[in-house]
This record gives structure tokens, sequence and C-alpha cells, in this order.
């Protein structure tokens, strides 16, 4: 792959190949990636490279932390398991790996059930302060406690899902990072990257992978083209197609991979704050809720106003409040469909399978200034792209 770089006020590589692509919306993309101090933007659109851009000298090279990002990759490699056939389904019982858990609720959980976030393990608001001083973070997702049926509730869960490092190795006999490296990567040319392990030696799941904007944007290219790359069937598609299927818990969310609806709308009505304060919940906490009462157009406009209301905490707040008891919203989820990795800082990777166009955005700590370089509205502009 060419790289050509261009001495003018944004340091980048810009191609323009597709000509369905709206040209002054992606030129604004390009600058708000440079405002937001991205490192990396790469956008593809029917197998033509749009632009490639790199907003400093040496980040083409760079290994950038995907964050929770990783866990879509993870989804993958449970879709190369089952093209595999190293497992029947993903409704096997992790118990058939960990004996231990061959007894009680536990023994319903199944491997669907971690790769949904619908287990019913106990979980914690803030994961860094349960998991990361945690010498194992298998043994850690094992000893956990239910707090839910397994399959009835969905929440997400960086404890429970660390579990699946074990279970991938149990199954294909192999670290997981090295399965991945030798099953998922090496087919699409991806050598150099690095994975973070914890004391025992696992490869965290909930994030943890370190790689290349250039090679994490291949991830994407294979979901658009349901498990093929390069003429070569790496994935059947009925496995992709599992991958982005909507969990029944909760439709925003496939295997390890978000699900971004045309229309994403939250409401708080009278219901759902009846219910809370019905439920004993403190008094000063339903009087925020009140706040938020209302429709709520999109996902980000929900979370904006919660911000406003509770802090940039909420989540910590609510999950301590409710225990993971109680909605605060109902939703509505209408139209086509994106498939999203998400991770922390703004990393993200989109498919949109309509527009047959994959577009990545990837930043670190090295760049990353205040809470603006999310880069929150870069969703919305690569939903603009497509003229």
């Amino acid at each position: 792959m060419k790289i050509f770089f261009l001495t003018i006020s944004l340091f980048f590589t810009y191609r323009i190949q597709a000509q369905s692509i709206n040209h002054h919306k992606l030129s604004e993309l390009l600058i708000q990636a440079k405002e937001y101090n991205s490192e990396a933007v790469i956008i593809y659109q029917n197998g033509n490279l749009v632009a490639e851009n790199y907003f400093a000298a040496g980040y083409a090279d760079k290994k950038i932390e995907a964050m929770s990002a990783t866990k879509s990759i993870i989804g993958l490699a449970v879709a190369c398991i089952l093209t595999e056939g190293l497992i029947d389904s993903l409704d096997t019982p992790v118990w058939h790996f960990y004996p231990e858990w061959k007894q009680g609720k536990k023994k319903d959980i199944t491997i669907r059930h971690l790769v949904h976030m619908t287990s019913g393990l106990q979980n914690h608001p803030n994961a860094g302060e349960e998991i990361y001083p945690s010498p194992d973070f298998v043994q850690l997702a094992l000893a956990a406690e239910l707090s839910d049926t397994p399959g009835e509730v969905w929440s997400y869960n960086n404890k429970s899902l660390n579990l699946m490092a074990g279970v991938i190795q149990k199954i294909t006999g192999k670290r997981m990072d090295v399965y991945i490296g030798e099953q998922l990567f090496s087919p699409l040319n991806i050598t150099d990257f690095t994975w973070t392990l914890d004391h025992a030696g696992n490869p965290h799941v909930m994030s943890g992978c370190q790689i290349k904007a250039k090679d994490f944007v291949k991830l994407g290219i294979l979901v658009l083209n349901r498990g093929q790359y390069n003429d070569k069937i790496m994935i059947k598609p009925e496995y992709i197609d599992e991958v982005v299927k909507p969990c029944p818990q909760f439709p925003g969310y496939g295997m390890l991979w978000w699900i971004d609806y045309d229309e994403n709308i939250s409401i708080v009505d009278d219901e759902i704050i009846d219910n809370i304060q019905t439920a004993g919940i403190d008094s000063s906490f339903v009087q925020k809720l009140k706040l938020m009462k209302g429709v709520h157009p999109t996902n980000e406009a929900f979370l904006s106003q919660l911000r406003k209301v509770f802090g940039d905490q909420y989540n910590e707040i609510i999950y301590t409040t409710l225990l993971g008891k109680h909605k605060i919203r109902k939703r509505e989820f209408k139209g086509n469909v994106n498939y999203r990795a998400d991770g922390f800082l703004g990393n993200y990777l989109i498919v949109d399978p309509q527009a047959k166009l994959v577009a990545l955005r990837m930043i670190s700590y090295d760049s990353f200034r205040d809470q603006n370089d999310n880069f929150n509205s870069f969703k919305t502009l690569v939903n603009e792209l497509i003229q």
C-alpha cells in the first residue's frame, strides 16, 4: 500500500476514488479529525481507498492501542472458531471448559452469553478499579458471583468477557493472541501487533491489542465482505452474520460489535420514573432523573443530557445507585444499520453495509488532550459522506 504525504495544513494522504463520496463532507471530517488530535483516519468505499490520513510523521507505522475495540477482534476470532468447527455452536456451556461451573446457575452460562454480554455475572461500574489490580483476569471472572439469571439481562461487562481468553485457549490449544495471530491476522497480512497480558500470562480481552491503523481497517473490510478478503473466504458468511446479528436482550449489540441504527431513540417517561421511585431509590437520584424526562432523538443526545444532569461519572453513579436492576430509559431502534467497533478515547471502526463503506479513526494517549478528542461527531460525519 503506497502512502503519499501532502505538505499542506493537514499532514495526510488524501485520495478520492469513489464517486459517491461527498468531497465537501470528507474535507470537513478530515479537518475535524486534525482538530481533535486524531492519529489516523482511513476510509474505503466500494473496495477503493478513499483516504488514508496520518496527522504526524511516523503514525503510518505506529501501533495504536485499540482499547475496547479489541472486543470486536475477539468477536471475529469466535467466528473463526465456528468456521473451523472447533465448537458446535455458541450455545456450548462454559462448564465444558471449566467443570467447576457445572453447578448452580453458572452451569447455564454459555459462550453466547459471554460474547453477548448476557452472562448475568456480577458487574462493576469501574472496570479499572476491580480488574487491573487482579493478577489473573480469567480467575477473577470464574470467581464472580451471579447477579442476574444467565441470558436474561444485557450488561456491558469487562470482567466476564475476560474469561474468553481462557475459553479460547481451551478450545484451540493456543493462547488467544497466538490463535488470533495465526487464524485471523496472518491471512490479512497483519504481522506487526502486540497484546497486553495480565500477570498470569492471559491476554486481555476487554482491551489490549496494539495494532497499526492500516491493519485494523482490514477487519472492517472483512466484515463488510461477509468473511471474504482478497477473494479468499476466511470466515463463513453465516458466522459473520452471527457477529452482527442483534442480541435479543439489546438490539444495539451483536457479538462484540455495536449495531447503530438510522434512528436510536431514548425515552424517559413517567413509567420509568415511577418504577424507580417505587423501588425506594434515593430521592435525589429520582429528582435528577426527572430532568431527563422526554424523548431524546439520538443516543448521543441522551448521553449528552446524562452528563449535564449526573456529571462525567454518570455510568458509575447510575450503576451504584440502581445496581443494574432498573432501566432509566426505553429504547426504539429503526432503519438501516451500521456495525461499529468502539474503544476508549475515540477509537472507531465503522462498517456501513448499505454504502459499502469502512471508516476508521484511531488515537492514543500520546495525542489525547481532553474529552473533545473523543471525536464523538466522527460517526455522524461518516454517515454524511455518501451523497
